[in-house]
């Protein structure tokens, strides 16, 4: 209010700090490849609009409209189907696509389109003179365009190739997203688990919480309607299937959910077997569990399942942010606060202020803890009145601390089993018979 004396009735706005915490979208993704977008664009006008852009497909319906049909050698429309296979009446939220195929640069001797000319350079792009992105780094505009930061970023069939991996993996430390690596097709259990060393016949000697290594492939039916393999089963990537199956989950369960143990729709089968049985350490899902891998395991009459919680930061990593979920949890907890803290940059420091910052995380915080299904077991925020000083207020430099626990999982589950003798009495009701313990 102005200190200029004013005379006569007035009408005063008073700001109570009705301001919340809200969660920016928690279900979406950023996958980047090749579409045969000259099959249903016919101009180059018409397909600039379509080649290092960013697309929102939010339906299956909007995968042949936007990046054409399902052919051999293009990624897109194959890897999006596989995905929305997975979704169910809520869908598996929303996904940013970067088609960077150029049917007028990409060609074969012949002159005709040809996507295996694409190369690691064009998926991780660039920024022009003028500062425009290209490649992965159009991931970077997302909030400013769509108001939300990709969770998920996936390069399916490219993140192999050199520098693919390095630039998902700069990109999704400062998006807090997660990034997909699948092994090479046909690869054994002991490849990859010699891959998590280094001298593997590829490079999976990474510890990164935000790396999520996938094997063994899926099959799925070709639908090309132009292929030699029209309606044969065909290999691929499994990353394709994890993402779709967290998305959806993300959406139908909550991000503070794993993916891991969900059934895996829309395949055939696992494109190996992968040795599973219950209780022995030594099958192949164990193993490759135990370093770090997402892997599948097959029960009888439920089909391929899920199966993996951690990233590639495990067994390495101690921190309980090896776990999906829980990094998962932390991104979103960090993402709402600071964009709620955004209201308050450059406000003045004043008691009635802070409080109000205090209660209103603490509150959001505090409903994340409650209910038949929390997020957290813990939460507290506070302004840190110790370590902000007198000559950091003269700096303009407040502190505050930020305590959080996620929920817990059930990963392991140990049984403790005896014989208990005295309990064989109980069917004759002997005098020293014993009552099973309640």
């Amino acid at each position: 209010m102005s200190a200029e004396r004013y005379f006569g009735p007035e009408i005063v706005d008073v700001d109570e700090g009705g301001s919340v915490v809200r969660e920016l979208k928690a279900a979406t993704a950023f996958v980047i490849g090749t579409a045969p977008i000259h099959l249903v664009h016919d101009t180059a006008e018409k397909q600039a609009d379509y080649i290092n852009k960013k697309i929102l497909i939010r339906r299956r319906s909007d995968i042949a409209k936007h990046f054409g049909p399902i052919r051999d050698g293009y990624t897109l429309p194959q890897k999006l189907d596989g995905m929305f296979k997975k979704a169910k009446t809520r869908g598996i939220g929303t996904i940013c696509v970067v088609n960077v195929f150029n049917p007028a640069v990409h060609k074969d001797a012949q002159n005709n389109p040809d996507p295996s000319k694409v190369t690691a350079l064009d998926i991780i792009g660039q920024f022009d003179s003028a500062g425009r992105p290209s490649g992965l780094k159009l991931a970077y505009s997302c909030y400013q365009a769509f108001g939300w930061f990709p969770k998920h970023i996936a390069a399916f069939g490219f993140d192999g190739q050199a520098g693919v991996r390095a630039e998902m993996q700069s990109i999704a430390g400062r998006l807090r997203a997660r990034y997909f690596l699948d092994a090479p097709l046909g690869v054994t259990p002991q490849k990859v688990i010699e891959a998590r060393g280094s001298s593997g016949d590829w490079n999976w000697n990474i510890n990164d919480r935000r790396a999520v290594l996938c094997w063994p492939h899926m099959l799925v039916v070709n639908e090309d309607e132009t292929s030699a393999n029209k309606g044969k089963a065909v290999p691929d990537h499994y990353s394709a299937h994890l993402l779709g199956i967290w998305l959806w989950s993300v959406v139908e369960k909550g991000y503070h959910h794993s993916p891991s143990n969900r059934p895996i729709i829309g395949i055939e089968d696992a494109a190996q077997d992968v040795l599973y049985i219950p209780g022995d350490a030594t099958s192949d899902v164990q193993q490759l569990r135990g370093a770090g891998v997402v892997t599948c395991e097959e029960r009888w009459g439920k089909g391929p399942h899920t199966s993996g919680n951690r990233s590639s930061a495990y067994p390495a990593d101690p921190d309980m942010r090896n776990f999906l979920h829980v990094l998962y949890i932390q991104d979103v907890l960090d993402e709402a606060i600071l964009h709620f803290l955004d209201e308050s940059k450059d406000r003045n420091t004043n008691p009635a202020g802070m409080e109000k910052t205090e209660d209103a995380i603490n509150s959001w915080g505090l409903q994340k803890t409650q209910g038949r299904d929390p997020a957290l077991s813990g939460f507290r925020f506070a302004f840190n009145r110790d370590k902000t000083t007198v000559q950091n207020l003269a700096d303009g430099w407040t502190f505050y601390t930020l305590e959080w626990a996620p929920v817990g999982i059930n990963e392991r589950m140990t049984v403790e089993r005896s014989i208990n003798l005295k309990m064989l009495g109980n069917p004759l009701g002997l005098a020293t018979a014993q009552a099973p313990a309640a």
